[in-house]
């Protein structure tokens, strides 16, 4: 009996660790690449904020297309573009005469995801959008850590002297060296 139980108690873990460990994410944003009252190009949107000590697997893209942009859809990140989703699709018709262009609600599935770092946002454009489409994301959360900069505390500068006071316009808890005033 005490060795059935510790065989319970100790899938129960695993299986907790398990659920600890991934986390179903989905995030949705309406409108993206609508252009508003000017003529200016449309801003992007933040769909999701990865939170630190994790990383984000997008596995799905879904794209409701009700107004007919003509797309790309394009996903990114502070650094680059991660994924562009063609929101038209080229179509042949037998015996006709040649090839024309149909709008599509677009949905695109990766198996392996789509890696985005901690504390990197998601974020959706479309080029030359007007009336903007609606974006839904969904994929699963990881262990996963920020990658940055090593950063060493102190140092020798001006002729040895230390100064190892954080700099006013690094975030809390981060160490950087002053700015040199030279």
């Amino acid at each position: 009996m005490k060795g059935s139980l510790a065989r319970a108690a100790l899938v129960l873990a695993m299986l907790t660790g398990v659920a600890q460990a991934e986390q179903a994410v989905s995030a949705f944003a309406p409108n993206v690449g609508l252009r508003g009252p000017s003529d200016e190009t449309p801003p992007p949107v933040t769909l999701y904020v990865v939170p630190d000590g994790r990383t984000l697997l997008v596995t799905d893209v879904l794209v409701a297309n009700r107004g007919g942009e003509a797309g790309p859809l394009y996903l990114s990140d502070s650094q680059r573009t991660r994924c562009a989703i063609q929101l038209v699709q080229n179509t042949l018709v037998n015996n006709g005469p040649g090839v024309f262009s149909t709008l599509s609600n677009a949905h695109a599935s990766f198996t392996t995801g789509i890696p985005f770092a901690a504390g990197e946002p998601v974020v959706a454009s479309v080029v030359g959008g007007t009336r903007g489409v609606d974006v839904t994301i969904t994929g699963k959360l990881v262990p996963g850590r920020r990658l940055e900069p090593l950063r060493l505390p102190g140092g020798a500068r001006d002729g040895g002297a230390r100064d190892d006071r954080p700099r006013e316009d690094a975030p809390p808890g981060d160490y950087a060296p002053p700015a040199s005033t030279r």
